[in-house]
């Protein structure tokens, strides 16, 4: 419970101050402002592309970002590549339109899930281009029951929506929605792009000392209960490296405790050289994305729990990937990466096991799963650039 207080704190401190700083920073603010939204961290990685696209293409304009989530304005808070970033006020009447009215958005951008009816309808009241980017939709979504008028109305709202496959389009257009394009996933373009700006870690550097070494990034205790067994068995000969989901200082004692080969906290003292240990527990943020590079094996965690976490972060860099077999058919990249041949899922330690010790073995098939890893981030690039052709469009119409 503690964690939910702590993010409900965090949250309703961020409500009580949000209206001061908005104030603050619009009550003289005259350049035309784009507003982008994103719900949490997930999205506002998946929206970064456009973001970073956008200040380049309009470097006079301001650009806000918004967030619900204190899990992702905690982290982004202070983003320098933004003009102000906010906790999102409630969604109501009376709010939102104070909103509106304060920071006069020139073009709002949603990224993928987020239907708040009071500003999505004041900004179609106010005329202002509203676009949805990202988006995925499923038979089984509100939209498409035979209850779900209210929540077709929002889709209405907005000006253009860019789905990333042809099923969402597809579904969109059966109940009326017709100003759908087909652009594809940004979150391409982003793990692209942070592949091309990887910097070396010392540290890891020194851990790994050029051994193979597996990543096991944004993992939960569920995902912990399978793999700590098979670093115990001993049966790979490379290094670990465990990144959590999140830090929490307690369990991570406990996975160090359970694990019999010399661990060690990327935060603490060793007093040994750090080539010395086997398994590196990585307790501080930013670093998951770039560990990647170099990964013989990665494991992606979530998929036990509430759902699986970004796999396009490891598949940039060509790793063997592996991911629980239960919460991940939502997630179309995983399932792409699946039917490719990249990754695959597991149910047990044995499971994992056996399908790393087969490619350990199999050094060529490792290879060619690395190129076809490459290849698929490649073709599915692109998404930012069909986005962005239609926000200049809009601009200069």
């Amino acid at each position: 419970m503690s964690k939910f207080h702590t993010k409900a704190n965090l949250w309703n401190q961020g409500q009580n101050e949000v209206w001061q700083g908005l104030e603050n920073t619009f009550a003289h603010q005259n350049k035309p402002v784009a507003w982008f939204h994103t719900a949490s961290m997930g999205e506002f990685e998946q929206g970064r592309p456009i973001i970073e696209a956008y200040k380049k293409q309009f470097p006079s304009h301001f650009i806000l970002v918004t967030f619900f989530s204190p899990s992702g304005y905690e982290v982004r808070k202070n983003f320098a590549g933004v003009d102000f970033v906010s906790y999102l006020p409630l969604d109501g009447a009376l709010s939102s339109a104070r909103f509106l009215d304060l920071v006069k958005p020139q073009l709002a951008i949603f990224v993928k899930y987020e239907f708040w009816h009071f500003y999505l309808t004041g900004l179609a009241k106010r005329q202002v281009p509203l676009l949805l980017v990202s988006a995925i939709f499923r038979p089984k979504q509100i939209f498409f029951a035979w209850y779900g008028g209210f929540y077709r109305n929002l889709l209405r709202q907005f000006t253009h929506l860019f789905v990333q496959d042809e099923a969402s389009k597809e579904l969109l257009e059966s109940i009326g929605i017709k100003q759908v394009q087909v652009a594809g996933d940004t979150r391409f373009d982003r793990v692209y792009a942070q592949s091309k700006q990887v910097s070396s870690w010392d540290l890891l550097d020194q851990f790994l000392d050029g051994q193979a070494f597996a990543v096991l990034g944004s993992v939960w205790q569920a995902d912990m209960d399978r793999i700590i067994p098979l670093i115990n068995k001993q049966s790979l000969p490379i290094k670990w490296v465990i990144v959590p989901h999140e830090i929490h200082d307690v369990e991570l004692e406990k996975w160090k405790k359970s694990i019999q080969l010399s661990s060690v906290y990327s935060q603490g003292d060793s007093a040994e050289p750090w080539s010395n240990h086997q398994v590196l527990i990585v307790n501080e943020v930013g670093r998951l994305s770039s560990i990647y590079q170099g990964a013989d094996f990665a494991f992606i965690g979530g998929a036990y729990g509430a759902g699986l976490h970004n796999t396009l972060e490891a598949a940039v860099f060509g790793p063997v990937i592996a991911f629980g077999d239960l919460n991940y058919l939502k997630f179309r990249e995983a399932c792409a990466l699946l039917e490719e041949g990249i990754a695959s899922t597991v149910s047990s330690t044995e499971d994992l096991e056996k399908y790393w010790l087969d490619l350990w073995d199999n050094p060529s098939q490792r290879a060619q799963i690395k190129a076809k890893s490459v290849a698929f981030i490649n073709k599915n690039r692109g998404a930012t650039d069909a986005i962005m052709h239609v926000l200049i469009s809009n601009q200069h119409d």
